[in-house]
């Protein structure tokens, strides 16, 4: 009887999870349709007009910039910042996978310090934070001999010839967010730098990630925890 009912609470579980995913890639979905469209209207309605650049006043009026006025500029564009890592969660996508269409409802598209990166949408825990770390250091991505044995399948991923922020390290630590099941890909990712378990990168710590905002993230408060991989 006990046994029935667990089967029965899984089931509306499932139910319950499938039907917010389900709602979520609706909304997600429609609003980026709804801001393409609306961006495509204001370029038809509101086209400015050219205007027409003297090249030579142009060329005259240049001043030469003196390098602190350069990092006073950078400093307040937010070039120094450090960047923000968005992760997706179960069934998301990262920034290109899908045209236009934003995970995250555009926030990519508003600063260039903004990452989205396209983890596997379906893949375990483990692979999708290994995915992760190369994505931003740049590699082939390693899933590690011993895992890649135990669950059939091959140790080496995808090829990213030039990492996203290669600069990342204790001193050029990341703020990350992560959406559902991406907030538990961060917290395992951080327990592998704080572990060294990526092999070449023996300088590793937990203190790479400076902070770590879950949103709606599966954390301690549901066994779909350790159903997804964490322990």
């Amino acid at each position: 009887m006990l046994r029935l009912w667990m089967g029965y609470l899984k089931l509306v579980e499932l139910f319950v999870s499938s039907l917010v995913h389900l709602l979520y890639g609706f909304y997600i979905f429609s609003s980026a349709v709804a801001g393409d469209l609306s961006e495509s209207l204001n370029e038809i309605l509101y086209q400015k007009p050219k205007k027409i650049v003297d090249v030579v006043n142009k060329v005259s009026e240049k001043r030469i910039i003196s390098a602190d006025e350069e990092n006073s500029a950078a400093s307040t564009n937010g070039y120094d910042l450090p960047p923000i890592v968005l992760v997706h969660g179960i069934f998301g996508f990262g920034k290109g996978k899908l045209g236009a269409l934003s995970y995250f409802a555009g926030a990519e598209k508003k600063d260039e310090r903004v990452l989205v990166p396209d983890l596997g949408s379906l893949t375990s825990v483990h692979d999708r934070a290994r995915e992760l770390f190369y994505y931003l250091k740049g590699g082939q991505v390693d899933y590690g001999e011993e895992h890649s044995t135990a669950c059939g399948h091959s140790q080496f991923g995808r090829i990213y010839e030039q990492g996203h922020y290669p600069e990342w390290d204790e001193d050029h630590p990341i703020h990350f967010v992560g959406h559902s099941a991406g907030a538990q890909v961060v917290r395992v990712m951080q327990q592998m730098l704080a572990d060294k378990a990526f092999k070449g990168y023996e300088n590793t710590s937990e203190h790479w990630v400076l902070s770590l905002t879950a949103l709606s993230g599966a954390l301690n408060g549901t066994t779909r925890t350790y159903l997804d991989g964490m322990r």
